[in-house]
């Protein structure tokens, strides 16, 4: 406002108000007949593409059907079903890369088979600051031990709870988990569901530190570990994709096929990432996302180069059976020593160390050509598997078994087998663990004898 002579000018947004209080009218839009118009500027309706194309059904999942089909039995057997009338709650660790498809299989098939989802969801820290309140620990444990009410919406009894978010005290000090987990063991009510991304830095891979060998075959974990979403999956959900953005051509544009496929060969199996470069390459009024060439040197394949977004944030990291290529099939340099970035191999698979040397077990004797390189190749092998079972809990060491298991392979196998050869998954081994039910009152003793505070158990 501004005062002038004795009268006060205030601010007025009215085109005709501002035109009396001395301020010039905006122009006015001349229309298609000639005559001046005030045309209001259209609005773009609201519309959630992710929402709209996330999956409602199994077919719509971009998940290998047998991983779908490991999830579908489990929630079968353990929550459907019941048929193991074990009185203790049963566990089940999903995990693998980012965009992998963890999270929304659990949701498309709990909604198939009528289960109902609790979700736990990290508190904020400010109500424990102003209401002097329970910390995180506490409200996970009571969480997953007492979580026995259904929402107003249920639909029937049938329940688990799902854990994606840890409190982030079990990343400083992961021994705390322990307890935690054995008390949700003998008195939670529902089946539980834990999400664990896998990363590349082990000291954040939730599945590694908290949930160790030992810890897994002690309460009777079940793992199902996913894999990143193949080329020929991503198309069809890429394809579902075009179709929406076909639909409301108000909205969106068709991206090119060369951006599709450049989409494709940079996202290495994260769908977030290729469903985020589609839904910017489709927007309305924008260019296309800017690509770059690479060649292929030294390959005897039609295709010798390829196309990647150049804008993409997501690392190229090595997948799982380039790397096994890399190892079983080694290539030599000019100067006849081996032509690999060992320490970026290496540190591609520290977070699951058994999992890539199971691959190398099953497969290495079809590279070997000679049997006296296949012999020193086993032995450097089988040490590597010494440190990671003895050595289990020792992070540092699963490091020197994958260096071992790697470096044995490739500096011994002299007379390689240059054929194709199909890569087979390693053999699943099932440890068998005697059922030993403790008693309630053996196990309180148990715990004051090694000052085992905090395990929740008081005899009544």
């Amino acid at each position: 406002m501004k005062k002038t002579g004795n009268k006060w000018l205030g601010l007025s947004l009215d085109l005709e108000n501002g035109a009396q209080n001395g301020h010039p009218p905006k122009p006015a839009i001349p229309s298609k007949n000639g005559t001046s118009d005030l045309s209001p500027v259209p609005k773009k309706r609201s519309f959630n593409f992710h929402q709209r194309l996330a999956p409602k059904t199994v077919p719509d999942l971009a998940v290998h059907s047998k991983k779908i089909a490991e999830v579908e039995h489990w929630l079968q057997n353990n929550v459907c079903d019941n048929k193991n009338n074990s009185p203790n709650a049963k566990f089940l660790l999903i995990s693998g890369p980012p965009g992998s498809g963890k999270s929304i299989t659990i949701q498309v098939l709990c909604k198939k088979l009528s289960i109902d989802i609790t979700e736990w969801v990290n508190p904020l820290d400010q109500d424990f600051e102003v209401c002097r309140g329970a910390n995180q620990v506490t409200r996970f444990v009571e969480f997953l031990t007492e979580s026995k009410w259904n929402s107003l919406f249920s639909t029937g009894n049938k329940k688990v709870i799902l854990v994606e978010e840890f409190p982030n005290t079990f990343l400083r000090n992961c021994d705390e988990f322990g307890p935690v987990l054995e008390e949700c063991y003998y008195k939670g009510n529902y089946p539980v569901i834990f999400v664990c991304t896998d990363t590349f830095d082990n000291k954040i891979n939730l599945s590694e530190k908290l949930f160790s060998e030992d810890v897994r075959v002690k309460y009777k974990i079940a793992t199902i570990s996913f894999n990143g979403c193949a080329p020929t999956l991503m198309k069809s959900a890429l394809k579902r994709a075009q179709n929406l953005v076909q639909g409301n051509p108000d909205l969106f544009k068709i991206p090119s096929q060369s951006t599709v496929t450049a989409i494709i060969s940079t996202a290495m199996g994260d769908l977030k990432c290729a469903l985020n470069q589609y839904y910017f390459a489709a927007l309305l009024g924008t260019s296309d996302l800017p690509t770059i060439q690479t060649q292929k040197s030294g390959t005897k394949r039609k295709r010798d180069s390829s196309t990647s977004i150049q804008i993409m944030s997501r690392d190229e990291n090595l997948g799982l059976f380039h790397a096994l290529g890399r190892v079983l099939n080694p290539k030599l340099g000019e100067n006849g020593r081996l032509a690999c970035d060992f320490d970026r191999l290496v540190n591609e698979f520290t977070t699951q160390p058994g999992l890539f040397t199971g691959f190398l077990f099953e497969n290495y004797l079809k590279y070997f050509g000679d049997l006296v390189d296949a012999s020193q190749a086993s032995e450097n092998l089988s040490l590597g598997q010494t440190f990671l079972e003895k050595l289990v809990d020792r992070h540092d060491i699963l490091d020197y078994a994958i260096w071992v298991s790697v470096l044995g392979l490739m500096v011994h196998n002299g007379h390689k087998v240059s054929r194709w050869n199909q890569i087979k998954g390693p053999t699943k081994v099932q440890k068998v663990v005697p059922n030993r039910e403790v008693p309630v009152t053996d196990l309180y003793y148990y715990n004051v004898i090694n000052n085992k505070t905090n395990s929740g158990f008081v005899l009544s």
